[in-house]
């Protein structure tokens, strides 16, 4: 049997898996829209100068990913996040396919099949996987491992590739600065070094070029404090991610376990055996120096910039800190001949890791796609309040039950909307959404509109009711007049919401007589208007 043959049921294995994990986030993300950055490229990103794709995204360079929105959405449009959803599922497995051929030279085909399996399935970075905005991880890591094995090749040709790779993959992410100074490393200890150079000069000339236009007056949370804690934190994220690789740390039984629990003792291990391979290889290659600079690099530069919403236990960074501590293990292993039965038990540990990963894959695309229907509620309330929502406005956790980080408002959105089309529910599908996309709504409606009670004199009034508490009375265009002689009454609305009430006005003061008139906009949805206490008194204004 030629080693061709031999070569083709890990490699049809890898290919299967790689097409069910894509088919998969398909399917997953097909039920989502657009959330949180995204909106950030789609709204404020609208134009064509060098600033657009080079003013930094918080600090990074986001140049690749800036134009691949910006060519999505002009020739899509903003209807439906399906073509940005594919673009980033293609890069993830790309990805995925760099990582396997890499290793597959080093350790063999079933090795290579067991180092992708948990990263295609990869639950714990669900906001890598779910989140097509993380395609610059993607494309970066693509491109960083392409520009390693371009090097392998040891002429004119193979560095030209590897030095164009290298600046694209800074142009995706600043995961390109770990894997310029992993090639730095290694075309150092080089006796052509000089000769070579080009290939991380240039990429580097590129990015200092920016730093000094547009990247020094990014905001950074680089600190002695961060400083100081970095070793540990280095090592958090390295045990952290050696746990996610091999399934552990989810939810066992009625406990919930931690990466580190498990991780630090198996980083305690892995770090044993490396020393051990170490010793026994006595010079270690340049290629091995620098993926482990890579692998270090990555983890203390991300330590240097945390802050307390990005531990080292994040989900998001997981995906990249396992690739790299493949990478690392893959030169390890090269040139050791492993036993079948220690392949077999690696591939069978990696495929139960990908099931119980993917366990959690599938129940995070179920929560976000809930955060998608209320997305879609609150946008649709938010264009039927147009004309009359100040363009300033803009959508928060409290005001619409979703987190845009701040990024969306409702003149850009409008604009863009008008430009791209709109991701929202028509009226029509609002109406029928579900429960808590219809609460969205009523709460986007609220807020854009101002709905308050303000106090009113006791002038004269028309019909008054008392109506029952918690039964809906209808509010209408004229507004209602209430008054209650107890204290603690709350007074609560819905529009389309209709098991419970859930825009707050506040309770009612004892005595004193408020108004509440509502604005009408485009919906033809009436109010109505929910009373905790018994004794309130609920009239129509005269002459209303």
């Amino acid at each position: 049997m030629t080693r061709r043959a031999r070569a083709q049921p890990a490699t049809v294995l890898a290919g299967a898996a790689m097409l069910l994990s894509g088919v998969l986030l398909l399917h997953w993300l097909g039920r989502l829209t657009f959330w949180r950055d995204e909106w950030d490229f789609l709204l404020h990103r609208r134009s064509w100068s060098p600033g657009t794709f080079l003013h930094p995204f918080v600090e990074q360079l986001l140049a690749i990913p800036t134009l691949i929105y910006k060519v999505l959405v002009t020739t899509f449009g903003m209807e439906s996040a399906v073509p940005f959803q594919v673009t980033a599922v293609l890069l993830f497995l790309l990805s995925a396919g760099m990582l396997f051929i890499y290793v597959r030279r080093r350790a063999g085909e079933w090795l290579a099949l067991a180092a992708i399996l948990p990263i295609l399935f990869l639950g714990p970075s669900w906001d890598d996987l779910l989140f097509p905005f993380q395609m610059a991880l993607f494309g970066s890591i693509a491109c960083g491992i392409g520009a390693l094995l371009a090097l392998e090749r040891r002429d004119r040709a193979g560095d030209i590739v590897a030095m164009a790779l290298l600046v694209v993959c800074l142009l995706f992410f600043d995961l390109g600065i770990p894997f310029v100074a992993a090639a730095t490393i290694e075309l150092a200890l080089r006796r052509d070094r000089w000769q070579r150079a080009f290939v991380v000069v240039v990429p580097t000339v590129i990015w200092l070029l920016w730093y000094a236009g547009w990247g020094h007056n990014a905001h950074t949370f680089i600190s002695f404090h961060n400083a100081a804690n970095a070793p540990s934190y280095v090592l958090d994220g390295l045990a952290s991610s050696l746990a996610t690789l091999v399934g552990l740390g989810l939810a066992m039984g009625d406990f919930q376990t931690s990466a580190l629990d498990w991780g630090r003792p198996l980083l305690v291990l892995v770090v044993g055996l490396a020393g051990w391979r170490l010793h026994r290889l006595g010079q270690p290659s340049g290629r091995l120096l620098g993926v482990l600079v890579l692998l270090l690099g990555f983890w203390s530069l991300t330590a240097l910039n945390t802050n307390p919403l990005a531990p080292a236990t994040a989900g998001r960074y997981q995906y990249i800190g396992i690739v790299l501590m493949i990478l690392v293990a893959a030169e390890l292993v090269r040139g050791v001949e492993v036993r079948r039965w220690a392949v077999i038990g690696v591939v069978l540990v990696a495929a139960a890791a990908a099931l119980t990963n993917g366990v959690r894959l599938r129940d995070a695309a179920h929560t976000l796609a809930g955060i998608a229907q209320q997305e879609r509620g609150g946008l649709a309330a938010l264009e039927l309040t147009r004309g009359h929502v100040a363009p300033g406005f803009e959508l928060t956790l409290e005001n619409s039950d979703v987190d845009y980080l701040g990024t969306l408002d409702a003149g850009s959105y409008f604009s863009a909307i008008d430009a791209y089309g709109s991701p929202a529910y028509s009226p029509a599908e609002l109406a029928g959404a579900s429960e808590p996309a219809r609460v969205s709504a009523d709460k986007v409606f609220a807020a854009a509109l101002g709905v308050a009670l303000v106090p009113a004199p006791n002038t004269q009034r028309g019909k008054c009711v008392k109506p029952p508490p918690g039964a809906p009375t209808p509010v209408p265009s004229g507004g209602l007049l209430l008054r209650t002689a107890a204290s603690g009454t709350q007074v609560s609305l819905r529009r389309y919401a209709t098991q419970s009430f859930p825009v707050s006005l506040g309770s009612l003061r004892p005595g004193e007589q408020e108004l509440l008139r509502i604005t009408p906009d485009r919906s033809t949805m009436s109010w109505s208007l929910g009373l905790s206490g018994p004794h309130v008194q609920v009239c129509q204004p005269s002459g209303a």
